[in-house]
């Protein structure tokens, strides 16, 4: 029941000193709507249960053109989509009904010039609603290729004032072109379907699944230039006419390398740094760093201040005294790595103005609830908690990478085998309705902004160590049940900076030219954060 879990929850937030107030006056609320709760709860747990086992999982909804695009996670059949019209005096609906569930339903807002309005909503836990409104009669029907529906409005008539307002936007800025998908390099026939940049992104589209082992990735120097490489595996006939270009970058040369492999060079004179993603279907690479070596130096020399030198940091080094976290080759100490990366962070964020605090400045233990009690007490705007991940020895020379932790109800299988080791005992010791209780209770706000810091952090840390070390494997951003998160009331994250089990990322890990790499990705990572979340 709510009244249990809150109770626990209550109980947990006293012994980590949190501010239990507003929890103890929904307690006595409950305690007098007993009954009217539970049935509301029975109710809530029943539609979460259809949300989650629903059949068709929507992976992203967009507008193309006069087109609504939908991409599901799996094939879908036309019989589970239901087109009907609801029209009145002077107001035309067309009405989808899609078998599926999106998550982001409510943030979404789609539109389309020459028609007035687009309404999207989860309908029902299983079944996904878009409303197309116009106050002329409208004319459209839907077409099904594999995992994606398009819905296709057939009688839009070009907005004239939008057209000329683009013409305005063209004659302003000359490169603007490059945002817009040339349809005449779309090739259907071989693997590689379209290739095209965005601002300062490539995006490789294929026919076919595509994975990190059908691609090379090497960064070379020829003729005094930097090269960053792809070998593709795949064919794509319009290599050869295709042109590429990305503000702030020499060239891009892309050709057939042979039948098997198309290839891609990044060419600049001077260094640059990107990270690449690889999903199902798409491989993007996105460039930065794109200025020349003069302005890099000048930046260097000045004395930088963070436009958001007032935010306040607390860092919390993994471990330390009697608890030495995991250990790898030749005795290298998690506790170790993480205070030396954890010191750096400091050292660098203390010097573009920020407020910054260590949960530990020695070698020492300190128990999980008094590292979040100092971030409380300290008002932190975010908490980040620094570990080294392992592995058991069987897998130790196979498993590596960086990965970047928030805490959420969410726990997949690896994210509690990590968790496992990271957890302390004292909350460990605590029983699984009372963990269980304490998650359920977190703030989605509080979840989305650690989702977003996480993200760049993540990403700040792979653009840094990827200018020295090309084969630095990207884990991703994960959730889970991570217990020395709990406290903190503000976003939060856990960075496993590394698998100190692996022989060589060990031996990176205690290199201090990489730690300090690691240090300046996190806290370039947090001042994205705190760019794009003032």
């Amino acid at each position: 029941m709510k009244i249990e879990k809150l109770e626990k929850v209550i109980d947990l937030g006293e012994k980590l000193n949190k501010d239990t107030t507003p929890d103890k006056k929904k307690l006595e609320i409950f305690k007098l709507r007993l009954k009217k709760e539970s049935n509301l709860d029975t109710s809530k747990k029943n539609q979460k249960s259809n949300t989650t086992n629903t059949q068709y999982p929507i992976r992203d909804i967009f507008v193309k053109d006069n087109e609504i695009i939908i991409e599901f996670n799996k094939n879908i059949n036309a019989k589970d989509i239901k087109k009907f019209e609801l029209n009145s005096k002077n107001i035309y609906k067309d009405v989808f009904d899609i078998e599926g569930y999106f998550p982001k339903a409510k943030e979404t807002k789609l539109e389309m010039a020459g028609l007035e309005k687009i309404v999207v909503g989860q309908y029902k836990p299983n079944t996904f609603r878009i409303v197309l409104k116009d106050s002329k009669k409208i004319d459209s029907y839907f077409k099904i290729v594999d995992n994606t529906v398009i819905l296709k409005v057939a009688n839009i008539q070009k907005n004239n004032n939008f057209d000329e307002a683009m013409k305005v936007e063209l004659k302003k800025e000359d490169d603007f072109s490059n945002k817009f998908i040339d349809t005449k390099f779309i090739d259907t026939k071989n693997s590689i379907r379209q290739i095209y940049t965005d601002d300062n992104n490539i995006i490789i589209k294929f026919n076919e699944s595509f994975n990190k082992k059908m691609l090379n990735y090497a960064v070379v120097k020829q003729k005094g230039k930097y090269v960053h490489r792809f070998d593709i595996q795949g064919i794509y006939e319009h290599a050869s006419p295709i042109k590429l270009s990305i503000n702030n970058l020499e060239k891009i040369t892309v050709y057939q390398k042979n039948k098997k492999q198309l290839r891609i060079d990044l060419i600049n004179d001077s260094k640059f740094n990107l990270i690449y993603v690889v999903n199902d279907r798409s491989l993007v690479i996105k460039l930065s760093n794109l200025n020349k070596k003069i302005i890099k130096q000048e930046a260097v020399k000045t004395n930088y201040l963070s436009p958001f030198k007032n935010k306040v940091v607390v860092i919390d080094a993994g471990h330390g005294g009697k608890d030495v976290g995991a250990v790898g080759p030749k005795n290298r100490y998690e506790k170790d790595v993480v205070f030396a990366i954890s010191k750096y962070t400091y050292d660098l964020l203390k010097q573009r103005g920020y407020k910054v605090y260590l949960t530990r400045t020695s070698d020492k233990f300190i128990k999980v609830n008094n590292r979040t009690k100092l971030a409380n007490e300290k008002n932190a705007d975010i908490f980040i908690s620094i570990h080294a991940n392992s592995i058991v020895e069987s897998k130790a020379a196979k498993v590596e990478g960086i990965e970047t932790f928030f805490l959420s109800p969410a726990r997949s299988e690896r994210a509690k085998r990590v968790a496992a080791i990271e957890n302390s005992e004292d909350i460990n010791s605590m029983s699984n309705s009372t963990k269980n209780a304490f998650l359920e209770s977190l703030s989605r706000p509080r979840i989305t902004a650690s989702h977003k810091l996480a993200i760049d952090v993540q990403a700040g840390m792979l653009t840094q160590v990827k200018t020295k070390f090309n084969n630095v494997e990207d884990s991703g951003v994960r959730e889970g049940p991570f217990w020395v998160l709990v406290g903190a009331q503000m976003p939060s994250i856990l960075i496993e900076v590394g698998y100190i089990s692996h022989p060589k990322e060990s031996a990176r890990l205690v290199n201090k030219d990489y730690q300090k790499l690691l240090a300046n990705g996190i806290a370039n990572g947090i001042e994205s954060y705190f760019s794009k979340n003032p």
